[in-house]
């Protein structure tokens, strides 16, 4: 896949930190922690996490080498004491592995590009200390208006042919009760798992358009040839207009997924 686009994935930043500022409403810090961050993007939540633990620290982790390199720009104009206490290292969340060293394990809209999730949750399991917390976040959105007629334009010729079996990523997120299973079974304790639907008000669906581009389409437009990518996003916004029954101003519903959990303190 190709690498991350930082500027496009933060022109809708305002949206996309939504989930974020709902964790931090109910996210309570010690001040202490030992903290990563998993698939960090440009950093901006690394950031405040550590900000939020001034006698903490925090490591952001992406495969992105464009997003890290963003990250790092962000690092240097911190004030130095803070920054300090912050640092980014590219690398893949599949090959994470730690053993009771962090106190949070936070991953913010990253875990639906990545497989096997008992074995991802089985290492943030080990990765954290006794009483530690991991907290994530995956968009499920796939039966959404846009989701559902990205994968039925998909499926038609002359797109089939030429992209085969591509999926959106969260149509690998299963729902809260299959993460409640399956974090209880690998032993941890208060989970809590839920959906949350955010309302984005778009000027139109080329808007929306635009705002998956950065992620949802991210497999479609790399699996066809650069030459194609102009008439397919132009169909799919006519599409989108039929589906909306509108060209004009719009809210785009966005469903995530929430997922808090400690590891108990005799463990």
């Amino acid at each position: 896949m190709a690498d991350w686009n930082p500027e496009l994935y933060n022109r809708f930043r305002r949206y996309r930190e939504e989930p974020f500022l709902a964790i931090l409403e109910r996210l309570t810090l010690r001040g202490d922690e030992s903290i990563i961050d998993l698939g960090c993007g440009s950093g901006e939540n690394t950031v405040e996490l550590a900000r939020r633990a001034p006698k903490g620290r925090a490591l952001g982790i992406d495969s992105s080498a464009a997003m890290i390199q963003a990250a790092n720009k962000v690092r240097k104009d911190l004030e130095p004491k803070l920054k300090r206490r912050v640092s980014f290292r590219e690398g893949d969340v599949r090959e994470f592995d730690a053993d009771r060293e962090y106190s949070l394990v936070f991953s913010n809209a990253t875990l639906q590009w990545v497989p096997n999730h008992r074995e991802v949750f089985k290492k943030i399991f080990t990765a954290l200390v006794p009483g530690g917390r991991v907290v994530v976040q995956m968009p499920k959105n796939d039966r959404e208006t846009t989701q559902m007629t990205i994968l039925k334009l998909a499926g038609e010729p002359p797109w089939k042919e030429l992209l085969g079996p591509v999926m959106v990523p969260s149509r690998s997120v299963p729902g809260p009760d299959h993460y409640d299973n399956l974090l209880t079974e690998i032993g941890f304790a208060e989970v809590k798992c839920y959906d949350h639907v955010f309302q984005h008000p778009m000027r139109n669906t080329g808007d929306i358009v635009e705002w998956s581009r950065a992620t949802t389409l991210r497999p479609f437009l790399d699996v066809l040839a650069e030459d194609k990518h102009e008439g397919f996003l132009s169909v799919l916004v006519q599409r989108l207009n039929k589906a909306y029954a509108t060209d004009g101003p719009l809210i785009l519903p966005f469903r995530r997924l929430f997922i808090w959990a400690r590891r108990p303190t005799e463990s």
